[in-house]
């Protein structure tokens, strides 16, 4: 498991070679952050997301969920959010 996330995590590499977002097809974005983020509030919109490396936190009302390469975010509705990492 660990060599498919680190091939993962090269193949990414390679296509956004550096900080931002990338929509590499209609709808399907990658993003990259070398540096944790700055707290910024958001309307999430409906995405599958998966972190290959790292982790990212958000905060929804007074709930917090992290998701990392264990743990994937799914949102089916605009959510209000706010970004913590």
């Amino acid at each position: 498991m660990q060599s498919l996330r680190e091939e993962l995590v090269e193949r990414m590499a390679r296509v956004v070679t550096e900080d931002g977002i990338l929509e590499v097809f209609p709808g399907f974005f990658l993003g990259r952050s070398s540096q944790p983020t700055e707290r910024a509030h958001s309307v999430f919109k409906p995405a599958f997301c998966v972190i290959a490396q790292g982790s990212k936190q958000v905060l929804l009302g007074e709930e917090v969920f992290r998701y990392d390469p264990g743990h994937y975010l799914i949102s089916t509705v605009d959510l209000p959010i706010v970004t913590l990492v």
